[in-house]
Protein backbone atom coordinates (compact mmCIF):
# COMPACT_ATOMS: atom_id res chain seq x y z
CA UNK A 1 0.00 0.00 0.00
CA UNK A 2 2.96 2.19 0.63
CA UNK A 3 4.14 2.70 -2.98
CA UNK A 4 0.66 2.55 -4.44
CA UNK A 5 0.40 6.14 -3.69
CA UNK A 6 3.26 7.28 -5.30
CA UNK A 7 2.18 5.08 -8.51
CA UNK A 8 -1.07 6.84 -8.79
CA UNK A 9 0.14 10.46 -8.48
CA UNK A 10 3.20 9.24 -11.22
CA UNK A 11 0.06 7.84 -13.46
CA UNK A 12 -1.26 11.68 -12.93
CA UNK A 13 1.44 13.46 -13.55
CA UNK A 14 2.18 11.54 -16.64
CA UNK A 15 -1.65 12.06 -18.28
CA UNK A 16 -1.05 15.87 -17.00
CA UNK A 17 2.25 16.03 -19.39
CA UNK A 18 0.56 13.78 -22.00
CA UNK A 19 -2.62 16.95 -21.97
CA UNK A 20 0.22 19.79 -21.79
CA UNK A 21 2.33 18.27 -24.81
CA UNK A 22 -1.43 17.69 -26.64
CA UNK A 23 -0.97 13.89 -27.20
CA UNK A 24 -4.10 13.20 -24.61
CA UNK A 25 -7.10 15.69 -25.48
CA UNK A 26 -9.14 16.75 -22.21
CA UNK A 27 -11.83 14.33 -22.69
CA UNK A 28 -9.96 11.43 -23.03
CA UNK A 29 -8.19 12.18 -19.75
CA UNK A 30 -11.59 12.08 -18.24
CA UNK A 31 -12.68 9.18 -19.89
CA UNK A 32 -9.26 7.32 -18.81
CA UNK A 33 -10.11 8.80 -15.01
CA UNK A 34 -13.93 7.84 -14.93
CA UNK A 35 -12.42 4.29 -16.08
CA UNK A 36 -10.56 3.93 -13.41
CA UNK A 37 -13.01 4.64 -11.06
CA UNK A 38 -15.60 2.50 -12.64
CA UNK A 39 -12.62 -0.30 -12.41
CA UNK A 40 -12.21 0.04 -8.54
CA UNK A 41 -16.04 -1.05 -8.24
CA UNK A 42 -16.34 -4.21 -10.18
CA UNK A 43 -14.28 -7.45 -9.50
CA UNK A 44 -11.01 -6.98 -11.23
CA UNK A 45 -10.48 -4.43 -8.36
CA UNK A 46 -8.64 -7.10 -6.43
CA UNK A 47 -6.42 -8.82 -9.12
CA UNK A 48 -5.61 -5.73 -10.02
CA UNK A 49 -4.28 -4.70 -6.65
CA UNK A 50 -2.74 -7.89 -6.69
CA UNK A 51 -0.84 -7.34 -9.82
CA UNK A 52 0.31 -3.98 -8.86
CA UNK A 53 1.65 -4.92 -5.63
CA UNK A 54 3.53 -7.65 -7.36
CA UNK A 55 5.09 -5.80 -9.74
CA UNK A 56 6.06 -3.43 -7.39
CA UNK A 57 7.40 -5.91 -5.07
CA UNK A 58 9.57 -7.25 -8.15
CA UNK A 59 11.00 -3.82 -8.61
CA UNK A 60 11.95 -3.11 -5.16
CA UNK A 61 14.14 -6.50 -4.94
CA UNK A 62 15.85 -5.42 -8.27
CA UNK A 63 16.18 -1.46 -6.68
CA UNK A 64 18.35 -3.12 -3.46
Amino acid sequence: MFLHMPLVIALAVIAFFLHRKGAIKPTHSLACGAFGFYLADTGFAGSIHAASADLLGMIGQFAL
